[in-house]
């Protein structure tokens, strides 16, 4: 599955409007609640970056990204319907 949610990071990246010479590299954590279509219903913030701005911004960027990718052969929706994104500004 660490192959899926780089897929689903960098689909969230490309929606992301965040400056990237910021300072440091903030990390917040989001759950993210799926329709079986595995569309977007719902984000929370979990564990805030310390920095507003990244998180709000962060979590503009997984309800534009809208939709997951297709899970991978042989995973369970139960799996995945709720789920933790952690989200960093750099990659590391």
């Amino acid at each position: 599955m660490d192959a899926y949610y780089g897929r689903v990071s960098a689909m969230v990246r490309h929606n992301l409007y965040y400056p990237e010479d910021t300072g440091g590299n903030p990390e917040a954590v989001f759950a993210v609640t799926l329709l079986p279509d595995m569309s977007v219903l719902d984000v929370t913030l979990k564990k805030s970056s310390g920095v507003p701005a990244f998180d709000e911004a962060t979590k503009r960027a997984i309800l534009k990204t809208k939709q997951y990718p297709p899970l991978p052969a042989g995973v369970d929706f139960s799996v995945i319907r709720r789920n933790n994104l952690r989200f960093r500004l750099h990659d590391e």
